[in-house]
Formats: structure tokens, sequence, C-alpha cells
């Protein structure tokens, strides 16, 4: 084991400068997978241990601030469900403070959102539907929208990449449906490409300019342009390029306008699929006093809801965490600011030091957040002993089956013995989570910062950790 050490350790100084007093303690096999990768040294952390024992099995550049990406989540999380509970809900009523007669309503429809992460149109549809079993057929006034619950934050939709039509840039508001996205479902049937969108607001036009063409499928959406352009009452989605017969049924989901007018359209649809009748149009207010609860709708528990946000790295979902905290323990309006204060102080409150600590919207989409991988590993080491640990371990996503992890580590023994939570972004990679053996169960962490941290060798190098703290004897 010596020879293999040193031969390892010459390699590192043959590839990267003073990379033998890097490699520090790490082992052989991983110094050469990151030397075949070529992982820079300078680039990776590494945190592992078992859970019952605070001395770690391996510690690399594990006090080194870095950028988690959507690993920073594992904060939130502890503290959302340790603050809001694993049952708390989410409600959307609407309200009304005029007559209802005859099956009218006379006045206005108040909508009232208290940043619901998951409304989806299911949920909005049975809302109106609550409505319509009161025996509401008509309304005369406007439909208003009260979202004083929570303030978004100012920074512009896609300023993070300048990707305006992506889900994961949506902002987050107190009524948000859907992630204020359309589904684009391509269907090819009898020589022709149908463009179908779910849901179908009265306010999006779609324009199919897409040719069927004959061959591979391959990487279809580099096939498929979508331009979005804005006019007065009305927003058009105009498809050009081509879509190949044999990639059969696809769905390429996008955000194609601001998120008021985009509700007002799905209400318009959903209301008129049920029979409804509305002529009115859509404003900003707040619910009158005295204004009527009508009908009302409630979110999944929030240990479901953490699943979403856990499992498939849902940012917005996550940052309406953040503004609910701020709203349920400073009251409202919540806001980024107050989430990430009450974030701050439960931290302080409980003990648990991370000095390193950098939080910007608490969901790891971000350039300046910052912690330790010692620092995840002492969050996932608090959470494991926490009232709510089943709760926690349950979100995370798990090797080769769900998630962010379905396709990791296939036809390799970690295949469902690693929950953990992932995170990338341009030039960061990261993977943080507990994983078992037999009776034995590990706290890991891989942080990796450096401009090709996000392409194919940064993840190997990243399973590689993880595969070498299974098989360790």
């Amino acid at each position: 084991m010596k020879t293999l050490g040193f031969i390892a350790r010459c390699i590192v100084c043959a590839v990267f400068p003073f990379g033998s007093a890097l490699a520090g303690n790490l082992p052989a096999s991983l110094v050469r997978l990151f030397v075949r990768e070529h992982v820079p040294l300078r680039g990776i952390s590494i945190y592992a241990r078992e859970i019952h024992d605070p001395r770690p099995i391996l510690e690399y550049a594990a006090h080194t601030p870095r950028d988690p990406a959507s690993v920073m989540k594992l904060v939130t999380a502890l503290v959302g469900l340790n603050t809001l509970g694993p049952a708390y809900r989410w409600t959307t009523g609407a309200y009304a403070s005029g007559p209802i007669r005859d099956g009218v309503l006379y006045g206005n429809l108040y909508l009232r959102g208290t940043g619901d992460p998951y409304l989806i149109t299911k949920s909005f549809w049975n809302l109106l539907h609550g409505l319509r079993r009161l025996g509401i057929r008509r309304i005369t006034g406007n439909l208003v929208l009260d979202e004083h619950y929570i303030t978004p934050p100012k920074q512009a939709r896609g300023a993070f990449d300048g990707l305006r039509d992506r889900t994961y840039n949506v902002r987050p508001q107190a009524l948000l449906v859907n992630f204020q996205a359309v589904d684009f479902r391509f269907v090819p049937s009898a020589g022709r490409l149908r463009v179908i969108p779910d849901p179908d607001p009265t306010t999006l036009v779609v324009r199919n300019h897409l040719q069927l063409v004959s061959g591979a499928c391959g990487y279809w959406r580099s096939r498929v342009r979508l331009t979005i352009e804005h006019e007065a009452h009305d927003n058009l989605a105009i498809f050009n390029g081509s879509y190949p017969q044999s990639c059969g049924v696809q769905h390429m989901y996008r955000v194609t306008d601001d998120n008021r007018r985009y509700l007002f359209g799905v209400f318009q649809e959903l209301w008129r699929q049920q029979g409804g009748v509305f002529r009115g149009r859509f404003q900003m207010g707040r619910r009158p006093k005295g204004a009527r609860l009508l009908y009302a709708v409630h979110s999944r528990p929030l240990a479901d809801v953490l699943r979403s946000i856990d499992k498939y790295s849902n940012n917005v979902m996550g940052r309406l965490l953040v503004m609910t905290l701020g709203a349920a323990k400073e009251g409202p309006p919540g806001t980024n600011a107050k989430g990430l204060h009450v974030i701050r102080d439960w931290l302080y409150r409980h003990h648990l030091s991370l000095p390193h600590l950098v939080l910007r919207n608490g969901v790891g989409l971000s350039r300046s957040e910052r912690i330790t991988a010692a620092e995840v590993g002492r969050v996932l080491a608090y959470a494991y002993n926490s009232p709510y640990m089943p709760e926690y371990v349950s979100s995370l996503p798990i090797a080769g089956i769900d998630g962010t992890l379905r396709y990791r580590f296939l036809g390799s023994p970690v295949v469902g013995h690693l929950h953990g939570k992932t995170g990338t972004i341009n030039g960061v990679n990261t993977v943080a989570g507990y994983l078992q053996r037999g009776r034995h169960r590990y706290i890991v962490v891989v942080l990796e910062n450096y401009p090709a941290a996000d392409t194919e060798p940064g993840f190997r190098a990243e399973d590689g950790v993880v595969k070498w703290l299974y098989a360790r004897k």
C-alpha cells in the first residue's frame, strides 16, 4: 500500500504542480481517479464520517468555503421542517364581498394566495370547482389578485443566466399556478405534428411552423426553436424548426408570460371549462375587510412538498419555503430577507455553528452562497438526530431510483443505498447525503468548484468518492 501511495503521489506531481502536498490524506485510488478525470485538487472538498462517530473517515479541504449549488437546500429543509412542522399546509382562498343571487356573484372575486409551492393546475381547478358547487355561474366584477402575503424579490426573471423562459428562473410569488409554466406537448399524428399547450391560457396563442421529419430522434430540443412575442393582450408562442417523427410524444416546459397575465388566462380557461361566465378584467388589490371566504384549497403537507423541492431540486418551491418562513415567524409579507433571518436565527438558537455559511436565497441558485463540506456534514448529522429525521431523509433523491439521482450509480452496489441531495450549476457540482452499507450509515459530502466541475468527469469523480466509501472495509 505504501508503494501504491508513493506512485499515486508521483502521478499527482507530474500532472498538478505541488500536487503531492495537496493530495494530503486522500486514498491512492481517489488520487488516481482525480488525475484520470483531470479534477484539480484545489477545486474539490470531501467530508465523510459514520453517523454516530464525529471523527471523520475522510476529510479533504473540508473547511474550505465553496459554492454548494442546490446542496444548500439541505439547510433550508432542516429549518423549514423544524420551524413549520411536517404537517404545515398553505391555503389559497376565494373571497367576495358582494351578494350571490340566482347563480350570479355581484362584484369582484378576490383570490388570495399564501405562497403554496405546489399550486398546480389541478389544485386551481378544484378551487374554481368549489365555487361552481356553491352555485356560482357568473361573476359580474373583476378578478382581483391578492398577493400581499409574500413580496417577490426585485430581481428580474432570468437574471441568473438570462434564460427567462426556464421554470427554474420563475420568481416566487404568493399566487403561483403551475410554476407559471406551459407544458407544450408534441404529438405526431397522421403525417403532421400537433403542439398542444397545457394549460391553455386564453392569453396564449400558439403558432406551429415545425416540420415533421424522418430520422433518429437524438437531441430533439436543439432542433425546435421557440420564440415568444408579447403583444398588448396576448402572447405568441411561435415554433420553428423540425421535429423527428421517431421521437413520438415529447414535452417541453416553458414560461411564456408574466405571472399575473398567465394566471388570469388560466383562470379564464378553467372557469369556461366548468361552464362559468366571466367578462371582467384582472387587477391587483387586497381583499376588502369583511370579505367572506367562499372556498379554499389547501396544499399538500410540508413533508410531501419537501420531496418535490429536494428530489427534483425545485428552486422556486424552495424559495417560497424560505419566504414562508419569514411570513410565519416575522409576520407577512414574507420576504427573502426575513426568511434568511429566520434560518440564521434558528441555527444560532440551536447551536448549529456554521461560521462560513453565506446565504443569498437559501436554495443555491446563486454565485455567492458558501458553505464548507464539514458544515454540510454537521447539518446532515443534526438532521439525522432531529425528531423529523424520517421526513428529512425521505425527501432526498435515492441513487439509481428517483429524482436527480435516478440515472446515477446504475450498475453499482450503491443503487438504493444513497439518499443524497445534488447540486449543479456552471462550474459547480455537488452531492451530500446518507450512505447505508449493511448496519452502517455514513454521511458523505463532495463539493466541486472549478470550470469543468459540471461535466461528466466531475460527476465521475463525485460518484467515485461515494463508491470508495461504500466499498471501504
